[in-house]
């Protein structure tokens, strides 16, 4: 028996991809099972197929299962679908809505449109259809999608605790930040919301820790925002901000070992993988209760409203900082909920909804 996925891109550090890999991983110990994307990083290259490359559907029996990840639009990958005998089950990860880019980014943004113009079809496809929180299932149940199986990604975000930091970062740290230091761990795009933590940072320097340092880690994959970010730095003439661009595993073990709070402002995440990356190091977090952001975080982080402004950010990352019982609390807090994303558990978890699904007679056409 087969059970392949396919995604639109496939990237190394990307959440959607290494979610595909672990759930290959694990399939493989009972059936065959490939992933297959239309995009691949080079990097990749001989770990994912390209989805020119699937076999073709006399190779392929009823029986066999396609699972289709979605996280952006592309009417190629619903014709794939569509137009396969396999069953066909799906994995949302959430489409960020097109207006964080509508500006920035036409094109992108006509693709997001395209993917929740699409989604309908797509989810109307699948036998059984899988999510990524709760916030997404809600989201497909709005859809009519009321049979939805919630399940958080099966990565393995204890990862970073095993690798050995990068020795030349970690004789830098001292120097460059010699005092208090927080961080955001993502992409650099418009929806994280890198801007807003600037101007929260921007207060907090010149309220409360001067020499506090701001660790903006994350590649920038939209090169025009990038340079707008840069710019919003030299404007306010922060010399306390430090831009990192894309890091690996032992730069960003580094950070996380030196990281006294982990902050983030984004205003649409599905799930929130560095949130939790940032309990298994014990490091507490401050984040705005946008998306699945409350969901994953639980009661382990100081949570703000939707509608907190930059000055309530910057007060409650102080507090962080200057109150040491409430440091530990969150941060001991942190450890106990990333124990409920434990990779083994969550991968077994997958498995039995993909099982079960499988072992249902499949729905007539």
């Amino acid at each position: 028996m087969h059970v392949d996925q396919i995604l639109v891109g496939a990237s190394p550090g990307d959440a959607v991809t290494e979610s595909a890999l672990c759930i290959r991983d694990a399939l493989r110990g009972a059936v065959q099972s490939d992933v297959y994307a239309l995009h691949i990083d080079e990097r990749l290259r001989g770990y994912v197929g390209r989805i020119q490359d699937y076999p073709l559907p006399e190779h392929r029996s009823a029986s066999d299962v396609i699972i289709y990840h979605v996280s952006i639009g592309d009417p190629r990958m619903l014709d794939f679908v569509r137009h396969r005998g396999e069953r066909a089950f799906v994995v949302y990860h959430n489409i960020t809505p097109s207006s964080f880019f509508r500006r920035l980014d036409p094109p992108f943004a006509d693709l997001l449109e395209q993917g929740r113009r699409l989604l309908p079809l797509v989810i109307d496809r699948a036998e059984a259809v899988f999510a990524d929180s709760a916030f997404n299932a809600q989201e497909l149940a709005a859809l009519g999608r009321n049979d939805v199986i919630v399940c958080p990604p099966p990565l393995h975000l204890r990862r970073l605790l095993d690798v050995v930091p990068d020795h030349e970062l970690v004789a830098q740290l001292p120097v460059a930040v010699p005092a208090k230091m927080a961080m955001f761990v993502g992409q650099m795009l418009p929806h994280k919301r890198p801007d807003f933590l600037i101007g929260a940072h921007h207060l907090l320097v010149a309220n409360a820790f001067a020499d506090a340092r701001l660790v903006l880690a994350g590649a920038a994959r939209n090169p025009r925002f990038a340079q707008g970010i840069r710019r919003l730095i030299a404007a306010t003439n922060l010399e306390t901000v430090w831009f990192t661009g894309e890091l690996h595993d032992a730069q960003l073990a580094a950070f996380f070992r030196r990281a006294d709070v982990f902050v983030t402002a984004s205003e649409h995440e599905g799930f929130c993988v560095p949130i939790v990356e940032a309990f298994h190091f014990g490091v507490p977090v401050v984040a705005r209760g946008f998306g699945a952001i409350p969901e994953t975080a639980g009661d382990a982080a100081i949570v703000l409203p939707p509608d907190a402004t930059a000055r309530d950010f910057a007060e409650a990352t102080r507090r962080m900082l200057v109150d040491a019982d409430l440091h530990r609390e969150m941060s001991e807090r942190g450890r106990r909920r990333a124990e409920q994303f434990d990779a083994d558990r969550i991968t077994a978890q997958m498995l039995s909804g993909i099982k079960a699904a499988i072992a249902k007679p499949r729905a007539l056409a």
